[in-house]
């Protein structure tokens, strides 16, 4: 469970970075089972492929393409072309700019090249996220805090399990980290706003 000094910390930083969040309307929400795990796998997405922290201002051309570069090549390699040498992986721009309008409702302003090539990697650690608990903050924009987990390479725990079930299923599962962010929703998705994260 998150230290509740940590996210009062979190919270002062994010209305410092972000203004709106300082007069915010706190309305806690009861998450749903079926809720928790979308945003479980929606924020999943940003810690598996390794999102550093950013603010609407900060959110770069660079940062977008790194996280859409790494999220295609851990969610959709078996589609990607491979090749001659089997080392690397290619990835259209096209697919870039799907992949970031989707998680941020943005695309790259300009793409230096109509293909990217992104090295293959194996034995990587299992990360993943949870979400602890979404406050409506009006106009469809909510905040989100959760933690992150990692497991060993190799390791598939239970993404949606608690750390008494990963126990008793003999899963190592470290927290190595935990999050806020700003999510909208939209066109029945959910985009990521603002994100930070502070590593244990």
């Amino acid at each position: 469970m998150l230290n509740d000094a940590i996210m009062k910390k979190f919270l002062v930083l994010l209305c410092l970075l972000t203004p709106c969040l300082a007069v915010m309307a706190q309305a806690e929400l009861t998450l749903d089972p079926a809720r928790q795990k979308t945003l479980n796998v929606f924020f999943s997405n940003f810690s598996e492929a390794n999102l550093k922290s950013f603010t609407p201002q900060t959110l770069s051309d660079a940062t977008l393409l790194e996280f859409a570069l790494a999220h295609n090549l851990i969610n959709r390699r078996a589609s990607l072309q491979t090749s001659k040498d089997g080392n690397s992986v290619m990835i259209p721009s096209t697919q870039v700019d799907a992949t970031t309008e989707k998680y941020f409702g943005k695309k790259v302003a300009r793409h230096r090249s109509a293909t990217y090539t992104q090295a293959l990697a194996d034995g990587e650690a299992y990360t993943f996220s949870q979400i602890r608990s979404l406050t409506d903050l009006g106009g469809q924009t909510y905040l989100a805090n959760g933690v992150i987990y990692r497991a060993d390479s190799g390791g598939t725990p239970n993404p949606h399990g608690t750390p008494a079930q990963w126990k008793k299923a003999g899963d190592e599962v470290e927290q190595v980290g935990s999050f806020i962010a700003r999510i909208k929703a939209m066109d029945g998705r959910y985009v990521l706003l603002e994100y930070q994260i502070m590593l244990k």
